[in-house]
This record gives C-alpha cells, structure tokens and sequence, in this order.
C-alpha cells in the first residue's frame, strides 16, 4: 500500500487539479491519496461518488501562521485557530494530527512550536521543499521525539502526484490507529518536485484570488 499524505484539489485556493484527474492518476500509479485542501473539506463528495478510496484531510491555518493537516478529519476546521487548539479539535474528531513541511520557514513551516511533540505524524520528506535540510531537520525531530514519519508530493499540479509517498503493509483504511501502526514500518520515497511549480503555483492563488474561479 502507497500512501502520498498531501494532496491539493482546486477546492484549494492555489490548485486547479480536478478530483477525477486525481483519481485516475493516482489507480495508475497505485497510490492512495491523503486530500489535504487548505481550509476546505468541499473535494470529499466528488470523490465519494466517484468510488475512490481516500484520506480525508484538511492543511489547517493556525493562529500563528503555520500549517497543521488534520487527517481522517469528519468537520471543517476553521483557519486561525490556535495551534494547541486546533489539536485538540483534531483529536476530538478522532482524526490524526500531521505536521506539514515541518521546518520549511518559507511555507507557513512550524518549526519547533510549543506542542509540535504532541502531533501524531511528522511530514519528514515534502516534495515542494526547496531546500533538502527543511526535511532533514523534520526527520531529526521526529526521530528524537519518536514519531511515526510521513510523506506527501504537495501536490498542487496532477505531474506532482507520487513524488513521494509512504509503503506500508496493508492495514483497515477506516482506522486511524491501524494507519499509525502500519506507518511504524513504512518506507519513504520521494523526489524532489522543479522549483518552477512554486511560482506556477503562486500565480494560481492570485489570478483565482483576482478573478474569483
């Protein structure tokens, strides 16, 4: 089983990939997808009825300008929320906290935040990182803190799905504690996406910003 824990739909202010696209992309590849829009749970639906297994997730903005995912999330979670708080709301979901690009200080990364050593899972290797020592560092942390380690393209172009990504042994996909247990002898890939994708991306969120599509 091949899990790519962070993946963007055009639910997501800064992506225009279509569910279906994301779909097909990810049955041809063999991946199973953790949907991660910032401040959005409206992709679900669609890929409910298109009969695709998925993570639900959501990249949660805190109050203090990082970024929190919140996976197997059942209810929006509004953005601007505390970071402790909106750990607490993701547990209280029985969902799984998962910090993303975790030391990337150019992407809304925590750093070392008070509480970071109580999320679930580390996102230890970001695609979209420019810099290989921002997932360096999230690796050191999760090993000294000894977290379970996650892996995600980013995604926000359908060529990105399956730059990196998690194999593990199968396990329920309905269980989040089944997922923490697999991801304790899951294997990391990735590749690093082109630095082009970020300012694509950036232009993106302006023109969808710009003229509201």
């Amino acid at each position: 089983m091949k899990i790519d824990f962070h993946i963007h739909t055009k639910y997501s202010v800064d992506s225009l990939n279509e569910p279906r696209e994301i779909a097909d992309t990810c049955r041809k590849f063999g991946l199973i997808p953790a949907i991660t829009d910032h401040s959005s749970i409206s992709s679900f639906k669609e890929f409910r009825s298109l009969g695709f297994k998925f993570i639900q997730g959501e990249e949660c903005y805190t109050a203090e300008k990082f970024d929190l995912t919140a996976l197997y999330v059942t209810d929006f979670i509004k953005p601007k929320l505390g970071f402790l708080e909106c750990l607490d709301i993701i547990k209280s979901q029985g969902a799984l906290s998962y910090i993303p690009h975790m030391c990337d200080t150019t992407r809304h990364g925590s750093g070392y935040i008070s509480g970071a050593e109580k999320a679930d899972i580390i996102e230890v290797f970001n695609a979209r990182c420019m810099v290989s020592g921002f997932n360096q560092q999230a690796l050191a942390f999760a090993t000294k803190n000894k977290k379970p380690m996650g892996a995600g393209s980013d995604a926000h172009f359908i060529f990105e799905i399956g730059n990196a990504y998690v194999e593990m042994d199968d396990f329920d996909m309905d269980n989040p504690k089944a997922l923490l247990k697999a991801l304790k002898n899951g294997k990391i890939s990735g590749r690093y996406a082109p630095l082009y994708v970020r300012g694509t991306t950036s232009l993106i969120k302006f023109a969808k910003r710009t003229f509201k599509f």
